[in-house]
C-alpha cells in the first residue's frame, strides 16, 4: 500500500552528514533535510522541496524518505533522508 502523499507528517531525525557512508549525503539535500526537521506538512510537500535539490531517486520507506543515488560505474548508494511520524 503506498502512502498518503497529502498525510501531515511531522518530520526529525535529519541524516546526520557523513556518518558510516561510503560517500556523504549531498550538501543540498542535507541542508533541505535540517529544514524540514521538526516541521509539520504533507509528504508530498517534503518530497517536492527534496526534488529541487537532487536528481537523485526518493522514495518513501515505512516511516522515512531515502534517496538513491547511482554513480558512473554502476555503484548505488542509499541514505536515510530524514524520518517522519
Amino acid at each position: 500500500m503506498s502512502p498518503d502523499l497529502n498525510e501531515v507528517k511531522t518530520f526529525f531525525d535529519p541524516h546526520p552528514g557523513l556518518a558510516d557512508a561510503t560517500i556523504p549525503i549531498p550538501t543540498a539535500v542535507k541542508n533541505v533535510a535540517d529544514k524540514l526537521n521538526g516541521k509539520c506538512m504533507p509528504l508530498r510537500e517534503a518530497i517536492d522541496s527534496l526534488k529541487t535539490v537532487t536528481d537523485g531517486i526518493l522514495t518513501i520507506k515505512s516511516d522515512w524518505i531515502a534517496l538513491e543515488i547511482s554513480e558512473s560505474d554502476g555503484k548505488k548508494h542509499v541514505f536515510r533522508v530524514i524520518r517522519f511520524s
